[in-house]
């Protein structure tokens, strides 16, 4: 492998970086994200004359309906242990509320939940959030998303508060509660691309803080956040291939699903974010091929890098003699030895192919 002169730490550093397009990040000696100190004023922004007219716009809306208050009372049944199954009603908000109401209403019940004083928020426990988010929020969103409803219902000012009241990188949550907030910053940068813009530094610091989560589940779904991030937004390079590095050498089998999800965001915007320039091969291959080399001797990386490859040909096809020596050498270990698995022999098939 090509000797780089940059060391990319095998996981996420520790400091999170100050703004999402500072080119003065680097990784430093321990691995750890050196930022630019005046990022924050480089980047610009909400101001403060901007966040007053969001929050003027939220607070100016008509009260609402009884129903929609009625909807997150209802909620609260599910964190009472009782023997009555309550299935009808995640039905009811799966299928009437998320795909039947219309788009003025569900910015009603999003506005209603984010209201700073006198909303739900302010009244009920952590746990009733939680409750709300996956079972009222979330689904509602995806449902508009998916009927291209999302422009009125994720209005400028309701994305405002959703970031400055939900998604606060130093506010004390519990693991379930980073897990539904990761998937509802996720779904708006998947959406709303467009009209983050100007929240683009709070959302890298609320994922990248959650990169170092001892629990598995929460520092995964922050991987796949900071992905879309990156197909989405500019970033630094060298932020962009500490995440690439990282994913890499994650292969445990409780994180391989959210790790594969967040590698086949990320490796599509690589060629993209990450250009080969003046060098005949891009870093980020140089760095697969590093990885294979160095750490090829467990068969659990070779075949998570291999499965990478193979779901992504087109993009490693250009590439493809810096890994054909590796593929030729590992097809023994993958897929002939006798207590081999039918998934290793499709892959060694399929690496043939």
């Amino acid at each position: 492998a090509e000797r780089e002169s940059a060391v990319v730490p095998a996981a996420a550093p520790a400091q999170a970086p100050a703004a999402a397009t500072v080119a003065a990040a680097s990784p430093g000696a321990e691995g750890e994200m050196e930022v630019d100190a005046h990022a924050e004023d480089k980047e610009g922004g909400i101001t403060a004359a901007g966040a007053a007219e969001h929050l003027r716009a939220l607070t100016a809306r008509p009260p609402v309906s009884m129903h929609v208050q009625l909807l997150f009372a209802m909620l609260s049944i599910f964190l009472e242990r009782t023997l009555i199954d309550f299935t009808f009603l995640k039905v009811f908000f799966a299928q009437e509320v998320a795909t039947c109401y219309s788009a003025e209403a569900k910015a009603d019940i999003l506005a209603y939940f984010l209201k700073p004083e006198g909303g739900p928020r302010a009244r009920v426990s952590s746990e009733e959030t939680v409750v709300a988010l996956q079972l009222l929020i979330l689904p509602m969103l995806r449902a508009a998303v998916a009927q291209g409803q999302q422009m009125d219902v994720l209005t400028p000012e309701i994305l405002w508060a959703i970031v400055t009241q939900l998604l606060d990188p130093v506010a004390s949550y519990g693991e379930t509660m980073k897990v539904e907030l990761l998937r509802l910053s996720t779904l708006l940068i998947e959406s709303v691309p467009a009209r983050l813009v100007d929240h683009r530094k709070d959302l890298i610091k609320f994922a990248w803080n959650h990169l170092k989560s001892d629990d598995t589940l929460s520092k995964q779904c922050a991987y796949v956040n900071v992905c879309h991030f990156i197909s989405q937004y500019e970033t630094p390079s060298k932020i962009i291939l500490q995440v690439y590095v990282a994913l890499l050498r994650t292969f445990q089998v409780d994180a391989r699903p959210l790790v594969r999800q967040a590698l086949d965001i990320l490796t599509p915007a690589l060629p993209r974010r990450l250009p080969a320039g003046d060098h005949r091969y891009p870093t980020w291959i140089k760095w697969t091929k590093k990885i294979i080399v160095e750490e090829g001797h467990s068969l659990p990386q070779l075949i998570h890098i291999w499965q990478l490859v193979i779901r992504h040909p087109d993009l490693f096809f250009s590439s493809r003699a810096q890994f054909v020596p590796q593929m030729v050498n590992s097809l023994n270990r993958i897929g002939l030895t006798a207590n081999t698995s039918a998934d290793n022999r499709k892959l060694a098939v399929e690496l043939t192919a």
